[in-house]
């Protein structure tokens, strides 16, 4: 499959998740929606700290550019904790944006060849990662933002994508075999990623100490390690340290939850 993907400069650590905790499951499209920019730009501008979003690629009239790589996961596909799709989200599903315009009429498109290079990235994504063509969405469908707005307002275009997503495509032997031995590769890179991926979750759990219940410690214990220690069941050294581990916090949340704090 001919495809040229070029490395920008890398999104901020800031704008994203550094890991992926789950297997790319959905390819999500975007579009920029900013009036004549290119994708390097984009990764340019995402490459600055505290964005507060991000994608893995741009496409524009410059090529494709990756910002975020496909083992971390972007801030793309979210906005509220009320979710249209079911499954899809930013751990699971890999976000591409594509540059846009506006036209005379005022109103968002996106270049023929933008779109035409985003369907082979699609196609290559697909075949990495065994994404079948149900699972490419719109941001519209995952969560209720007009984006692509084009591809909105005016349905049939999303629909044309996705038929030319399955368009047949020739292949030689020779280029069947790359891309098996390429889809090979990337599954052996995946399996030793979520088998390092678990040692660091290990390392967290077993050697992570929370002193303090403040932002340090999981917003989802700091409710029962509060009741516990107004109940005089968790109590600090002179020095007011908790000591928690990650196992004691879940056994807190536990007891919590079964209204041993209940006064």
């Amino acid at each position: 499959m001919d495809i040229q993907i070029k490395q920008g400069p890398q999104c901020h650590p800031s704008n994203c998740y550094t890991y992926r905790n789950d297997d790319i499951l959905f390819i999500v499209i975007h579009f920029t929606g900013n009036n004549g920019d290119t994708a390097l730009n984009n990764c340019t501008f995402f490459s600055g700290a505290n964005r507060k979003a991000s994608a893995n690629y741009f496409v524009g009239n410059d090529g494709i550019y990756q910002s975020v790589p496909d083992n971390w996961a972007a801030w793309a596909v979210g906005g509220t904790k009320i979710y249209k799709h079911p499954y899809c989200r930013n751990m699971n599903s890999i976000s591409i944006e594509m540059c846009s315009r506006i036209g005379a009429d005022g109103k968002y498109y996106i270049r023929d060849g933008i779109v035409e290079q985003t369907i082979k990235l699609t196609r290559y994504l697909m075949n990495k990662y065994g994404v079948p063509v149900e699972n490419v969405l719109r941001h519209y469908d995952v969560w209720d933002k007009k984006c692509p707005e084009p591809f909105v307002r005016q349905p049939e275009l999303w629909e044309d994508f996705k038929r030319r997503l399955t368009g047949s495509e020739d292949l030689t032997m020779e280029q069947y075999n790359e891309l098996k031995d390429l889809i090979n590769a990337q599954a052996a890179k995946i399996a030793d990623l979520q088998n390092i991926n678990k040692q660091l979750v290990n390392v967290v759990q077993t050697t992570m100490v929370y002193d303090f219940n403040d932002d340090n410690m999981p917003s989802w214990a700091r409710p029962a390690v509060q009741a516990a220690m107004d109940y005089g069941a968790v109590q600090g050294d002179e020095n007011g340290r908790l000591g928690l581990s990650y196992k004691d916090l879940r056994a807190i949340c536990r007891e919590y939850r079964c209204g041993m704090y209940d006064k």
